[in-house]
C-alpha cells in the first residue's frame, strides 16, 4: 500500500518525493501522523464513538457526541478536518494559484487524512463501539502505548473487501461510511462479523469486551450489548485462568482469549454460564487479553486505514485525444503533445467538471488553456500541466458526490500562442 501511494503521489500528482515531499508543515508521511495525534484535541474525542447495533454515538447526560461516522463526514468547515474538508483541501492543492498556497493545502490534505484515519483506528477499540466512555482508563489503548503497531502486523494486515466502497452506504448514503458500519450485524449474528465485507465497528463490537462492558459487572454502559456472551466462552487448557471465544480460534490459540476468570478455573471448565458467573468469580481484562485483542484488531485497523487512502487517491484521467502545437523550424519531429480539453472522456468524468491548468515559470498556476496548430516557441520546458476533475465518481447508485482526481505532468516544450 505505501509503495502504491508513493508512486501515485509522484506519477499522478507531481509530488516528486512522494510521501517524503516537503509541503507546509512537514512531509505527507509526517502530516498524517500529526493529524492522527491531533484528532483527540479539544473535546474532539467525544465524537469518536459509534455503537453499530443502534447506530449511535457516545451517549452521556452532558458530554455526549455525534457518531464517528457523522463526524468523519461533516460538511466542509463544520469541524475542519473531515473527509469532505480533506476533499476540498485536495482540490485547492491542485488548483491554487501560487506554490505557497498549494503547499499549504497539501499540508492540510494530509493532516485531514490522518485525522479521518484516527476515527477508523478508534473503531477497532472495543470501548469506542460498545458505548463505553472509559472515564478512568482504556486498557487496550494504554497497552498499545507500550507496544508497537508493527509488532502486530508482521503476518500482514486485514483489508476490507473493496466492493464495500462500490455500494451505497448502509448507515448514510456515502460509500465511505461502509468502512465503519454496513448494518450487517444486528446484535444477534456475531458470526457474520468475521468476513471482510463488514464495518470495523461491527467486528469489534461483536467479538471483544471493553473494560466496562463485561458481563456480570452490572455496568451502566453495556445495556444494549449482547455479544460476546459468557455462555459461549470456553476455558483455555488448565491451568490457564483465561476464557476463549471459539469463533476467534481454538481454546489453545492466544488470540482467542477473551477474558480472565478470577474464580475457580477447574469449576469453570464445567459450569461456565451466565447464571453461574457470580459463583465462579468476576471476569476481567489484563495484558494477556489486550495482547489477544491486538492480534485481531490491529491488522484490521491498519487495513481499514489503508483503504481510506486508496479510496481517497483513486482514479486516472485517461484523456484519449490530444491537441498539438506545431513549429516546423524546430529540430526533431516538430510536434509536441499537450493535453487539450478532452474530445473523449470516459463516462465517469463529465466534461464540465474537468479543468486544465498550466504553470508559468514563476510557479503561478493558471486556469485553462487551448490548442492551436501553429505558434512561435516561447520558452523551453519543462512546463507543468495539471488536469483536475471534481464531481461524482463511482458506480451508478454508489457515487461519491464530490470526488477529486488530479493529473500533473511535464511537457518539454511549450508554445505561448497555445495559451488563451
Amino acid at each position: 500500500m505505501e509503495a502504491d501511494l508513493n508512486a501515485y503521489l509522484i506519477d499522478n500528482l507531481g509530488l516528486e518525493s512522494g510521501l517524503n515531499a516537503s509541503v507546509k508543515g512537514g512531509t505527507p508521511r509526517e502530516l498524517m501522523k500529526q493529524g492522527s495525534n491531533k484528532e483527540d484535541d479539544k473535546g474532539r474525542s467525544l465524537n469518536h464513538f459509534h455503537e453499530p447495533i443502534n447506530n449511535k454515538g457516545l451517549e452521556l447526560p452532558v458530554l455526549g457526541g455525534i457518531s464517528a461516522i457523522n463526524w468523519s463526514l461533516n460538511p466542509i468547515g463544520q469541524q475542519e478536518w473531515s473527509w469532505n474538508d480533506a476533499r476540498e483541501y485536495y482540490f485547492k492543492a491542485l488548483t491554487s494559484s501560487t506554490k505557497a498556497e498549494r503547499d499549504e493545502y497539501w499540508g492540510k490534505t494530509f493532516r485531514a487524512l490522518g485525522q479521518v484515519m484516527h476515527l477508523l483506528q478508534d473503531s477497532a477499540n472495543p470501548s469506542h463501539v460498545r458505548d463505553d466512555p472509559h472515564p478512568f482508563d482504556d486498557g487496550l489503548h494504554d497497552y498499545m502505548e507500550r507496544k508497537s503497531v508493527g509488532s502486530y502486523i508482521g503476518g500482514g494486515i486485514f483489508s476490507p473487501d473493496p466492493s464495500m466502497l462500490e455500494q451505497v452506504g448502509a448507515t448514510r448514503s456515502e460509500p465511505f461510511s461502509n468502512l465503519f458500519d454496513r448494518n450487517v450485524y444486528s446484535g444477534s449474528n456475531p458470526q457474520a462479523t468475521l468476513s471482510a465485507d463488514v464495518g470495523v465497528t461491527e467486528y469489534t463490537n461483536a467479538n471483544f469486551f471493553s473494560d466496562d462492558t463485561i458481563p456480570g459487572q452490572g455496568s451502566i454502559f453495556n445495556a444494549d450489548i449482547t455479544f460476546p456472551t459468557v455462555r459461549e466462552l470456553v476455558p483455555a487448557p488448565i491451568p490457564s485462568p483465561y476464557l476463549t471465544l471459539p469463533r476467534l480460534g481454538s481454546a489453545a490459540f492466544s488470540g482467542a482469549r477473551a477474558a480472565k476468570l478470577t474464580g475457580n478455573q477447574a469449576v469453570a471448565k464445567f459450569l461456565i454460564s451466565n447464571s453461574q458467573l457470580d459463583l465462579l468469580g468476576q471476569l476481567q481484562l489484563d495484558d494477556v487479553i489486550y495482547d489477544a485483542q491486538a492480534q485481531n484488531l490491529i491488522p484490521r485497523a491498519v487495513g481499514y486505514s489503508a483503504a481510506v487512502l486508496t479510496y481517497f487517491f483513486r482514479g486516472e484521467i485517461p484523456i484519449e485525444d490530444y491537441g498539438y502545437c506545431y513549429q516546423p523550424s524546430l529540430d526533431g519531429p516538430g510536434i509536441y503533445t499537450i493535453f487539450d480539453e478532452p474530445m473523449f472522456v470516459p463516462d465517469e468524468f463529465k466534461d464540465e467538471d474537468l479543468r486544465g491548468y498550466y504553470d508559468r515559470p514563476d510557479g503561478t498556476r493558471v486556469f485553462d488553456y487551448s490548442i492551436i496548430l501553429e505558434g512561435q516557441l516561447s520558452h523551453g520546458g519543462p512546463v507543468i500541466l495539471t488536469h483536475v476533475y471534481q464531481g461524482p465518481l463511482g458506480p451508478d447508485g454508489a457515487r461519491e458526490p464530490k470526488a477529486v482526481v488530479g493529473d500533473t505532468h511535464k511537457v518539454t516544450y511549450f508554445f505561448e500562442p497555445c495559451l488563451k
